[in-house]
């Protein structure tokens, strides 16, 4: 048993030693087949990466909001009977009321946002400034690198203090600590009592660039366009202790809300309540469309690559005619030949398949290094992608490899 297993690898090896030896022969007509291949390989591989780049970029960016999160906004729910274009309301006595009565809530953190410019130290820039509640760093996971966060005395104050996230500050003042220096807010004098840990960029978002401050003091000194009334808010992070108590609170919370703003059975509800988990199910099926989408083109180019392993060995069987007529009349079967030419297209294609993952993986340190998005290429990925252009050159080149073993010995060696 072992005898035998050793003689067929040996006869393995020697194909393939003789494929090398063919390929060499032609060695610039071997380059530019194994390029349909290579650009196939390169391809499928770079479409696969990106979709799990694309998938790792929501679960970041899922991430970055916080776990077991229901977001309420004033916004009509398009999952409703009808759509609506009218602005529903949201106010802070809402959510005092969803944590009193909706069991399972860790904290809730009604927000204000809007877009101001920012002065200090001889720059200046322009971003986003949320009013939030001390309780946002519980319900966002958000925590200070320097300084601290908002704190109760602060809200009740309406205080001017500024909390910045890492890029607003790197602008601003570049390496330098800025806790405890005055940055203006539109014309505004806010005392900067923290800087943020960075949480890094995700789905093309950066999600340092922010400013926190007490909402009351957004409300009062930086909102442009005034709120519908003292405590309505735009959005509103409302964190609970597990996924379960999550799924059960977010129905809570709508029937809440529409006992509220007396919503009669039937009417869209003007209000929209989104959990992370539901934003996560959803962004990750788009991404895996997006992902199986971008494959299927990919392949093309393989297909095609594949079509010309099988043309360049119909090729080389007629040049090799004489070759095939004189091994077979030296005792080589017809399977010995077929084994032959197969094993020949397949390393066209394994050589084809490794520059192509070379290329791709090149490709896949470029989107991080200069696009800030990933593209995993795991071990998984390369050992298939090798396989695979494997398997290519086994399937396209079996019909060559089938129709020289069916060569007549004689007719092969009467052959110019």
């Amino acid at each position: 048993m072992i005898a035998r297993l050793w003689r067929s690898l040996a006869g393995w090896g020697i194909n393939v030693a003789i494929a090398l030896t063919a390929l060499r022969v032609n060695l610039m007509r071997s380059i530019l087949t194994t390029l349909g291949v290579m650009i196939g390989v390169f391809s499928v591989i770079l479409a696969v990466a990106i979709g799990a780049g694309a998938q790792v970029s929501v679960t970041e960016s899922i991430g970055a909001l916080g776990a077991n999160m229901a977001i309420v906004v004033p916004e009509p729910d398009s999952d409703g009977p009808r759509r609506t274009t009218d602005r529903g309301r949201l106010t802070e006595r809402d959510i005092k009321a969803i944590a009193k009565q909706v069991p399972g809530i860790t904290a809730t953190a009604p927000q204000l946002r809007t877009r101001v410019q920012l002065v200090a130290a001889g720059r200046n820039t322009t971003t986003e400034v949320i009013g939030a509640t001390p309780d946002y760093a519980i319900v966002s996971n958000v925590n200070t690198d320097e300084g601290r966060f908002i704190e109760q005395g602060d809200a009740n104050a309406s205080s001017r203090i500024a909390v910045l996230g890492q890029t607003v500050a790197t602008r601003l003042f570049g390496s330098y600590d800025p806790v405890g220096e005055t940055v203006r807010i539109n014309r505004v004098p806010f005392r900067i009592v923290g800087l943020l840990e960075s949480k890094g960029s995700s789905f093309g978002n950066d999600n340092d660039d922010l400013v926190i401050v007490p909402l009351g003091t957004l409300r009062q000194r930086l909102l442009d366009t005034p709120a519908q009334g003292p405590d309505d808010i735009h959005i509103a992070f409302v964190g609970f202790d597990d996924e379960p108590s999550l799924i059960a609170g977010q129905n809570e919370i709508k029937k809440i809300l529409r006992d509220r703003y007396r919503v009669a059975k039937g009417k869209i509800n003007p209000f929209t309540v989104r959990t992370t988990t539901e934003i996560a199910e959803v962004t990750g099926e788009a991404t895996q469309i997006f992902q199986a989408l971008l494959v299927a083109i990919a392949s093309i180019s393989l297909l095609v690559g594949g079509i010309g392993i099988m043309n360049i060995m119909l090729v080389s069987v007629t040049e090799r005619t004489r070759e095939i007529g004189l091994r077979m009349a030296l005792g080589a079967k017809r399977a010995d030949i077929r084994n032959q030419f197969l094993v020949e297209a397949a390393v066209l294609c394994v050589i084809g398949g490794g520059v192509g993952l070379a290329l791709a993986k090149v490709a896949a340190l470029a989107f991080v290094a200069y696009a800030d998005f990933p593209a995993p290429i795991g071990f998984g990925v390369a050992v298939g992608a090798i396989l695979f252009s494997a398997v290519i050159g086994l399937a396209f080149g079996g019909w060559p490899a089938i129709r020289a073993s069916r060569l007549s010995p004689i007719e092969a060696l009467r052959s110019e």
